[in-house]
């Protein structure tokens, strides 16, 4: 077996074909992969494991190496920020076939470079509860200087109906009702402007990324720094899924405008949700459930059967959810002074962290507690919202 790293994008086109082979999700689609990396300030080079057997390609592991600010978190509290080297190990790429002798020898190898000073940390996004990688890292030897048991969290998918309305299939009839009364309000608040649109041709990108931008300014991701933005990079993502005709978006328009919205990704037969805003003003209206009916019910007029929710927990995952799994991300840090406070720090938030949730929810005000922080992270009210 020969494990080496691959950093050129050069190098990585004698792969390309088994990497397409195997890749299954956007997270490890090779054309965003390379776009991702010539985009983003922090990414110094594509940092990529190959793992060959017998002159063959047996498995990927595909990663960046980037100069970024660690910032382990307490809640949505981010205290602390130190520069760091990293080898980020994306969610979703391990790709080809790694078993449990493989991913012993490929987490040696990476061992071998941080010993090396190449980086100060990898960094293993979200490996599922039974990855051969993430056992191996829980086996080696490397002690304190891994993260070996990182907290979990579940990741929801859900079957889509072959017949009949989502709201129908999927929801109980004790809060149908609720739904729909929900729906009634907002069209007597707004009556006649209110609109819903199913995207499937995206002929304008930098027009609707403009207008996306209007209501992402405003909704509480933007004060989290994640969900949508309007710039370099999600203009060129949408027009590689667009494309290849694998993007979606559902809106909700208000005389006009859009004041919500929910896009993803068909990829291989599922659908990937991915940023999702709305106008704070319309929270009471429920808006994140309306529009997730409706995107639901048109993926499932498009054929497609099976929804994944994405990366992380929340109410409304479980609420529609048929089937998770856990994932957990793991820090392997290098045997340096530098490694060794970046550990202990990871340790320290993560306890605290952990002590703090647990407590919110044996008194069962963390789903409120989420909510009411969201709302406060929110930038602004809509700039329309007088005149409605």
């Amino acid at each position: 077996m020969i494990i080496r790293i691959v950093r050129t994008f050069e190098e990585l086109e004698a792969v390309r074909i088994k990497w397409e082979k195997w890749q299954s999700h956007p997270n490890n689609d090779f054309d965003q992969f390379r776009l991702v990396c010539q985009l983003r300030s922090e990414v110094e080079q594509p940092c990529v494991t190959l793992i060959e057997q017998e002159g063959q390609v047996r498995a990927l592991l595909v990663g960046r190496l980037e100069q970024k600010q660690f910032a382990p978190s307490i809640g949505y509290l981010k205290p602390l920020k130190m520069p760091v080297r990293v080898l980020a190990v994306l969610h979703e790429g391990i790709l080809g076939n790694v078993d449990d002798k493989t991913a012993t020898q490929a987490i040696e190898y990476l061992w071998s470079l941080l010993c090396s000073n190449m980086a100060d940390a990898v960094d293993f996004h979200y490996l599922s509860e039974d990855s051969p990688i993430l056992k191996a890292l829980q086996r080696h030897r490397s002690g304190w200087f891994c993260d070996k048991k990182p907290r979990l969290s579940v990741h929801w998918e859900m079957n889509l109906p072959a017949e009949g309305p989502f709201i129908e299939n999927k929801v109980r009839a004790k809060h149908r009702t609720g739904i729909r009364k929900k729906e009634r309000d907002l069209e007597s608040a707004f009556p006649g402007k209110v609109s819903w649109t199913w995207m499937s041709r995206f002929d304008d990108i930098p027009g609707i990324c403009a207008r996306l931008e209007e209501v992402a300014e405003h909704a509480y991701q933007r004060g989290l720094g994640s969900g949508f933005i309007d710039n370099e990079e999600y203009r060129q993502r949408f027009a590689l899924f667009a494309g290849r005709g694998q993007l979606r978006a559902q809106l909700l328009e208000i005389d006009g405008r859009i004041r919500a919205f929910w896009f993803g990704y068909l990829y291989r037969g599922i659908f990937h949700l991915s940023e999702t805003g709305y106008d704070p003003v319309l929270s009471r209206y429920e808006v994140g459930t309306l529009i997730f009916i409706r995107l639901s019910d048109e993926l499932a007029r498009e054929g497609v059967r099976k929804l994944d929710f994405g990366i992380g927990d929340a109410h409304y995952k479980r609420r529609f959810g048929d089937r998770s799994w856990q994932e957990g991300t793991v820090w392997l840090f290098a045997p340096t002074g530098k490694g060794l406070v970046l550990r202990s720090c990871i340790g320290l938030f993560a306890a605290i962290d952990m002590f703090g949730r647990n407590m919110m929810q044996n008194i069962g005000v963390l789903d409120r507690l989420k909510t009411a922080w969201r709302r406060r992270l929110a930038p602004g009210k809509f700039s329309a919202d007088k005149k409605d």
